[in-house]
């Protein structure tokens, strides 16, 4: 069975069902994670509370790596106005991207979903956002580490090892402190009920915005598709 535009309307309606059943079914397997209250947060619902509490004209502007798996499996959108900005290209683009979204669409909200391994990369770019009041939104995955690469770098070393762990595990950094160090909102996340009041806040506030939100390093993001 072929679908195209020529497909009979029962050819198409066959096809939307094996499409629906595989989503839900997807939808399914994670919806326990989804729904966590386990601490530290897990990302996928991290991701799930973003999709809840994301403006109907709002632009989400995601880190490549990690966070452009977790963005483009997890967070749905509801609103046609809504719009998805993947990098395709170097870890850290989300941040100075994320800003130069904004000014190009002042008038609506605009956040950046990135982990801790991207926001190291160019986060001298919050500053900038503070001196010139472009108000962005970074939510930070934080799991003090580069987990992506985890079991990478163990194939490496034959296993997990001390010299593995180096090569992906991270400190465990304050990015709220930090970012009001440059003059935005730092807003830190432990528990996951925490995380819909934070953006709310970050929203309200007007201001040039970060959320560190600290997340389970066992998170790793599953494939769209097995």
């Amino acid at each position: 069975m072929k679908l195209g535009q020529h497909g009979s309307d029962s050819e198409r309606g066959e096809w939307l069902k094996v499409v629906k059943d595989l989503v839900d079914g997807w939808y399914d397997q994670f919806q326990p994670l989804m729904s966590s209250d386990s601490i530290p947060m897990r990302p996928e619902r991290l991701c799930h509370e973003l999709s809840v509490a994301l403006p109907p004209d709002s632009i989400l502007v995601s880190d490549t790596g990690h966070a452009g798996i977790w963005t483009g499996t997890m967070v749905d959108f509801h609103s046609p106005r809504q719009e998805y900005i993947r990098c395709a290209g170097s870890l850290g683009w989300g941040i100075p991207a994320a800003v130069g979204a904004k000014c190009a669409a002042a008038d609506r909200p605009v956040v950046c979903f990135t982990g801790d391994g991207g926001v190291w990369y160019h986060i001298a770019e919050l500053n900038t956002a503070a001196r010139n009041g472009i108000n962005v939104i970074t939510v930070v995955n934080n799991n003090a580490s580069l987990n992506q690469e985890q079991a990478l770098n163990e194939r490496n070393y034959g296993g997990r090892t001390e010299r593995s762990d180096r090569l992906w595990m991270l400190g465990d950094t304050d990015f709220a402190a930090m970012a009001e160090s440059m003059g935005c909102l730092g807003i830190t996340v432990k528990h996951p009920g925490e995380f819909l009041s934070a953006l709310g806040q970050a929203f309200d506030a007007n201001w040039p915005a970060l959320i560190d939100v600290k997340t389970d390093i066992e998170g790793i993001a599953p494939r769209a598709w097995d």
